[in-house]
């Protein structure tokens, strides 16, 4: 149920949704001192969420700190799902922005930074749970002929909840001493927050390794600090739905 809610009402997240709201507001009003103001907050609206600026800077409190994982050796590196958009009619993986978790794995297994991957993620599609994102990895490295024996994974996880308690319940099968073994726990900047959390909840004590950042060196340019960008309208409903996904998550338990 706490699967299917968060996919129906994600839709909360969006700037969008809020800025078509009072635009909704504005045109249904019959007051024009009030469609005035609900236009002018709508314009407000749009240079605050469209402020590439201020979104770098709210990323930078969100996202942890980098380290120095990349120079260490672990035993074990999670990588979490959430890359794959599988298109069934042609029988193609079309990778999204977070294929960077896995692109910063692989080259760590090769370097022999990491001894194992384990791979963590089901079908976090509500309308196809056929579509597990492990098994769909396991395939495509298969198909370039990527040697996957020290590629381990777990095709049950919809959610970043499951994913570590699927990784533990598999890890724990796999693997002896599981609380001996150096881990690397890999995803996404904005995701990793939640993740950690999660993981040192079912007991899986990990260093991290923080994929496609967000924030980067701070920009005081014209068009990145005041010329309104979509795709910082795209960014703040990425955000939102990290955040309140960590909150829900603390309030229920999960982490």
């Amino acid at each position: 149920m706490f699967f299917i809610l968060s996919k129906i009402l994600s839709f909360l997240t969006s700037p969008f949704t809020y800025l078509i709201a009072l635009l909704i507001w504005a045109w249904k009003t019959q007051s024009n001192t009030k469609r005035k103001k609900l236009l002018s907050t709508s314009i407000i609206f749009v240079f605050i969420f469209g402020n590439s600026f201020i979104l770098d800077e709210v990323n930078r409190i969100w996202e942890l700190p980098e380290n120095n994982s990349r120079q260490k050796h672990y035993d074990i590196g999670i990588v979490l799902s959430g890359m794959i958009n599988y298109d069934a009619t042609n029988s193609v993986i079309k990778f999204n922005g977070n294929s960077d978790r896995l692109l910063q794995a692989l080259p760590l297994l090769k370097g022999n930074s990491l001894d194992n991957i384990f791979f963590s993620g089901g079908s976090g599609d509500l309308y196809h749970p056929e579509n597990r994102e492990a098994d769909l990895i396991k395939n495509y490295l298969n198909s370039i002929e990527f040697s996957n024996k020290n590629f381990f994974s777990e095709n049950k996880s919809r959610n970043t909840y499951e994913n570590a308690l699927y990784t533990k319940e598999s890890l724990t099968r796999i693997f002896k001493n599981i609380e001996s073994k150096k881990i690397l726990l890999i995803t996404s900047s904005s995701h990793m927050r939640r993740s950690l959390a999660c993981f040192e909840k079912q007991g899986i004590k990990c260093d991290y390794l923080s994929t496609n950042r967000n924030s980067g060196p701070r920009k005081f340019e014209f068009q990145h600090c005041l010329i309104p960008n979509i795709g910082a309208l795209s960014g703040w409903n990425h955000l939102g739905h990290e955040i309140i996904g960590y909150i829900s998550y603390k309030l229920t338990g999960r982490l």
